[in-house]
């Protein structure tokens, strides 16, 4: 059994590693990781050193927040966030929080994500602009202003525990509960965050995971033989 779990926890392992290097393009995608505690101790022992045998168990996902590369682009209504913080978008239950600023209009002239979803203000609500306006002009406090007439300002937040947030797909974020505080970063017009996933990292991670996966199942296989052998001298 725990020869399986060594095996169902490698394959955890694999599936975070190459999820990470899925999304080496996400703007603003944060990497993940495999959250391991040690299994209950077990009697297995090895000739050679080390002679203790211990087995892991996965209990959860932990997120990487390191801050990604900006890259400054040319397009106005892209954002990215300097520090540690999340932009607030329209969630069917409440504001979630996304790092990634890759803004649009849409022809009413909302503010809105590569999905659609709007991008709301500070004070909660849909930002909307003039979409036959002059190039808004977005400042490092995240205020909106077209023609040096302020049309809104883009709602960012931090959290306590950014690495409590429970990711919800679409490069969006859950806060789970916590409560939002004042984003004390700046706000980049004309940039947008890379992917935090180091590649090289994580490929040397996949390499090392399918060897020990694959000495894992020899481990597995060997035991059945064992324990058939067993039966077979048993039965006679």
């Amino acid at each position: 059994m725990l020869g399986l779990q060594t095996q169902r926890v490698m394959q955890r392992r694999m599936d975070v590693a190459a999820n990470n290097l899925a999304n080496v393009a996400t703007t603003g995608f944060k990497a993940d990781g495999l959250l391991l505690e040690e299994a209950d101790p077990t009697n297995a022992h090895a000739e050679d050193n080390p002679r203790e045998i211990r087995f892991v168990r996965d209990i959860g996902i932990m997120h990487s927040m390191d801050q990604g590369p900006i890259e400054m682009t040319s397009n106005p209504l892209d954002v990215a966030l300097e520090g540690d913080g999340f932009i607030m978008i329209e969630g069917p239950n409440g504001p979630l929080y996304t790092r990634d600023g890759a803004f649009t209009l849409t022809g009413e002239g909302r503010l809105v994500t590569s999905d659609g979803r709007a991008v709301l203000s500070s004070g909660g609500a849909p930002i909307v602009l003039d979409p036959q306006g002059e190039t808004p002009s977005i400042g490092r406090d995240g205020a909106i202003r077209v023609a040096g007439v302020e049309a809104g300002r883009i709602g960012t937040a931090s959290f306590a525990a950014p690495g409590a947030l429970s990711k919800v797909g679409d490069n969006l974020w859950d806060a789970q509960g916590q409560a939002p505080r004042e984003f004390e970063g700046v706000v980049l017009q004309g940039a947008l965050e890379g992917s935090n996933v180091r590649p090289v990292v994580e490929l040397t991670r996949l390499i090392e995971i399918s060897r020990a996966y694959q000495s894992a199942a020899k481990i597995v296989s060997g035991t059945d033989e064992l324990r058939q052998r067993a039966i077979q001298q048993l039965g006679r």
